[in-house]
């Protein structure tokens, strides 16, 4: 059974690899050589892999449907983070897409312009923001993250106790 899984995958990916070649004849020679019967089993397109992304990609009730228990999260970390962020970055699309028309990176130079509104450049702020937070990382000491860290002080003096050990021996 195992095995048979392992064909299917090598042969599936040899499709995906001769259909998305950008050279279409090299594709359907290479598939016609290493596939002459096609594959036997295949996965679905890019087009609808690309369609199923978006839909949790964008607001929508399919969405809602597959993420109903995002919204009920209260705290701001992990998932609920994530919600926040994305519900404002796509709440703030439009605006971001008038900026970038202009071709303006700061909200307040886009103010002053008036490509935004002063509530539009504040809501795109609060995107950025929210979107900053969930990329954030943690950030951690080393002697946090391991129980076998020295400081440079103490690595000193154990090579230096090690270099005893070996000259008396």
């Amino acid at each position: 059974m195992v095995h048979g899984e392992r064909v299917r995958t090598i042969e599936n990916r040899l499709a995906e690899i001769c259909a998305n070649l950008p050279n279409r004849f090299v594709g359907v020679l290479l598939k016609f050589v290493v596939q002459p019967f096609g594959a036997r089993v295949l996965g679905p397109s890019d087009k609808v892999v690309h369609q199923c992304a978006q839909l949790v990609l964008e607001p929508s009730a399919a969405r809602e449907r597959l993420t109903p228990d995002i919204a009920h999260v209260d705290d701001d970390r992990g998932l609920a983070r994530l919600e926040k962020a994305f519900l404002l970055v796509t709440g703030s699309e439009e605006v971001a897409k008038k900026m970038r028309a202009a071709r303006l990176h700061d909200w307040n130079e886009a103010v002053k312009r008036g490509v935004i509104t002063q509530s539009e450049g504040e809501r795109l702020a609060a995107a950025r923001e929210a979107a900053a937070k969930v990329i954030e990382v943690d950030d951690f000491a080393p002697e946090a993250l391991s129980p076998i860290y020295k400081k440079s002080a103490d690595v000193h003096q154990f090579f230096q106790d090690l270099g005893e050990q070996r000259a008396a021996s």
